[in-house]
């Protein structure tokens, strides 16, 4: 990027009409991601102003202001809580990531939602525009830079189908997998659910042991 006297945006400065509300982060970096490189200021996002030469510092940290200014504003009020500690495009845009990055989270969402979705009214075209906005948010989930970052989705996805097939006595469970930030692979989801299950059972014999005393010493048992 080349740095001159004179700031401007081309077009209507305003990143995206989708904020960012905690549930809709990947449609909404993808927006701000967009909009960033097409003003030809990407760089703001993803780097600190390190790199820039002394002499024009002062500039970079003008314009990284005016250009945050504009990604406070792609945000709900309510999440601002969390992020208006951080200053910079750069710092504000990574704590965002690390926030809301949740994939997993986002990817049972939409395939719960895909899973769900019927048609009603025989309205085929509300129907096609629904299923269509659904299936591009899961495309844009699949999109790697390799094969290694496409398998550690699929990895993901899998995930996503056991976490659906959970019993409702679960739920409780389920939420908190998605919540987490420890799963980060099928061996783990496993595992963690293994021990569930172990721990259930030794609850369970505990419970059902006293009961059978008292039963058989009601009959005369000693």
């Amino acid at each position: 990027m080349t740095y001159d006297n004179t700031f401007f945006f081309s077009r209507n400065p305003s990143i995206t009409f989708e904020k960012l509300n905690g549930k809709n982060y990947l449609s909404w970096s993808v927006a701000v991601e967009t909009w960033f490189l097409g003003q030809g200021h990407y760089d703001h996002l993803e780097r600190d102003g390190s790199h820039v030469p002394v002499e024009k510092a002062y500039q970079w940290k003008q314009e990284d202001f005016q250009l945050y200014a504009l990604l406070w504003q792609s945000v709900e009020p309510k999440l601002l809580i969390s992020l208006r500690a951080f200053k910079t495009c750069h710092s504000f845009w990574k704590k965002a990531q690390s926030i809301y990055v949740n994939d997993i989270q986002h990817l049972y969402d939409t395939t719960n939602k895909l899973a769900s979705l019927k048609m009603i009214d025989h309205d085929m075209i509300s129907f096609m525009v629904e299923a269509q906005y659904v299936v591009e948010k899961l495309r844009m989930f699949f999109e790697g830079d390799s094969l290694e970052d496409i398998k550690k989705k699929l990895d993901k996805f899998y995930m996503v189908l056991i976490l659906r097939a959970l019993h409702l006595d679960f739920d409780h469970l389920r939420d908190q997998l998605l919540t987490s930030h420890e799963v980060s692979s099928m061996e783990t989801l496993i595992t963690r659910l293994l021990c569930v299950s172990v721990s259930q059972t030794q609850e369970v014999h505990e419970l059902v042991e006293p009961s059978v005393m008292i039963v058989t010493r009601g009959r005369g048992g000693r």
